[in-house]
């Protein structure tokens, strides 16, 4: 049992904050809704023993929060029907999401209820509350505050007379803990289809070229995903694109480049199997091949595949991938403009896929690929820091792209502030001026930006059109955008 007090929800955070969100499949904890772990608070004990939680230890020792957005499971719900008037009046839905929970039980009296909970029961007097509002306050008081089990909202702002004129039960149904969607090393194709189902249906919403995505995630920023359940190799074709429409639109939405990193279970043990087989060298040309297959578009600058597995801090879990000691690394200790090739990894304590060989890092690399490998001062190192994107070198590159975006942010925020107000050629030359003193003190002794250039190439009273272009030492090629902006509504960027 978890209570709600141990959880932190995104809407009592700055709406400016930048997260680093862990999706995937857990036993227990909210369901579709992202939430976080108060300090101190086991993950393994509102989590259960999943991967989800050894991702989420593996985050706060870079000092991180991250958001949890589990996939799978379902909240047990019932329906109260106010008995005089013959109308549903209250929905009660469980706090925890698990089998047991459909135990629950509302002992209802004319003159009060019972909450029988799996640990706690509370008694609510109708003669104590002015109208139904105060007593559902008090219901999802007990919920916020307390260990209450379940939480209420109104369906139909009723009297409280009349509510229950018999004695009754009212017993809650569908709590399920989603078990069956857990990934395990037995799990067959179906289940595979079933998991993929419930991801896509989690995160992208749509058909063809018109996808979205509309989750509860709409309004944070959301910098980072990690995915903390199928790997790779089990489906690359599904879970690229699923993932690549996710954060493709993520980051039209937020205006700021959102990326999404998926482990993989190869090369998670010794390079030899008990027949001294050799298991690298398939699953390296697999993994070429799974590359090859994959139909190029810009949803794949926002996949990073991470290769390479840590001991797991639980050691019944054996292994985890490094996936999130990457992603964690990146989010709390790097800039947007500085690359993660070559940097150190601290919670990586021992490695079990350095075996693989020069050339073959060499190749997994030049696909996209970031292989996790060690070094002689740093430990253990992401050996290159690419994207799965490689139909322009310059896309591939996550620093370049996350660096571009902040800043196009930046730039654009100059106009959004004038959001509202007629669009005069002295209001723009004001803001043209802004933005050119911005440009000037970021390019100063910046270590990706040679030069940027920007020009108004279209002007009207009712918008404005720009175009910029950002010059990279070491690039022969510039990387462009251009956006619009409209007084009425915020500027719309094109890249």
């Amino acid at each position: 049992m978890y209570s709600h007090n141990q959880l932190i929800f995104p809407s009592h955070l700055e709406k400016n904050s930048r997260f680093l969100v862990l999706a995937g499949f857990s036993l227990n904890g909210p369901v579709g809704t992202p939430f976080g772990l108060r300090d101190g608070v086991d993950p393994y004990e509102v989590l259960g023993n999943c991967p989800m939680a050894e991702n989420l230890v593996i985050a706060r020792q870079y000092g991180i929060t991250p958001l949890i957005l589990r996939l799978n499971g379902t909240h047990g719900e019932a329906t109260l029907m106010h008995e005089e008037q013959g109308v549903p009046v209250l929905r009660f839905k469980t706090v925890e999401a698990h089998d047991e929970c459909n135990n629950i039980m509302i002992h209802l009296f004319p003159t009060h209820m019972v909450v029988k909970g799996l640990y706690t029961s509370y008694s609510y007097y109708f003669a104590d509350y002015k109208n139904l509002h105060e007593m559902v306050f008090a219901i999802n008081q007990h919920h916020a505050f307390a260990q209450g089990e379940i939480e209420v909202e109104i369906l139909n702002a009723l009297p409280l007379s009349g509510l229950c004129i018999t004695e009754k039960y009212l017993s809650f149904e569908n709590a399920d803990d989603g078990y069956h969607y857990m990934t395990t090393p037995e799990d067959t194709e179906d289940k595979m289809q079933m998991q993929l189902e419930l991801l896509r249906g989690s995160m992208i919403e749509g058909e063809g070229n018109d996808l979205y995505y509309a989750g509860e995630l709409i309004g944070y920023t959301t910098d980072t995903v990690v995915f903390t359940d199928i790997p790779y190799e089990k489906a690359p074709a599904a879970l690229t694109s699923i993932f690549g429409e996710f954060a493709k639109a993520k980051t039209e939405e937020q205006n700021l480049f959102c990326s999404v990193i998926i482990g993989s279970d190869y090369f998670s043990g010794p390079r030899l199997d008990e027949n001294e087989e050799d298991t690298y060298t398939g699953a390296v040309l697999a993994l070429l091949d799974y590359k090859n297959q994959l139909a190029e578009g810009t949803y794949l600058q926002h996949i990073e595949v991470v290769l390479g597995s840590q001991d797991a801090i639980n050691a019944e879990k054996g292994a985890v991938s490094c996936a999130a000691s990457y992603a964690s690394m990146r989010f709390s200790q790097l800039k947007f403009y500085e690359s993660a090739t070559n940097k150190g990894l601290p919670t990586v304590g021992s490695l079990l896929s350095k075996e693989l060989e020069q050339d073959e890092v060499a190749k997994l690399s030049g696909s996209g690929y970031i292989c996790i490998v060690p070094s002689i001062k740093k430990g253990f190192v992401p050996f290159s820091s690419k994207n799965l994107y490689s139909q322009y070198p310059l896309f591939s590159k996550p620093n370049y792209l996350r660096s571009i975006h902040y800043d196009v942010r930046r730039i654009t925020g100059f106009f959004n502030q004038h959001i509202g107000e007629p669009l005069s050629i002295t209001l723009l030359q004001s803001i043209l001026q802004q933005v050119n003193t911005f440009s000037e003190e970021l390019l100063d002794n910046h270590p990706l930006y040679k030069n940027l250039f920007i020009e108004v190439i279209d002007y009207s009273p009712q918008q404005v059109s720009l175009s910029l272009a950002f010059e990279l030492y070491g690039e022969v090629e510039s990387i462009r955008t251009s956006f619009t902006y409209t007084p009425s509504s915020e500027v719309s960027v094109q890249w």
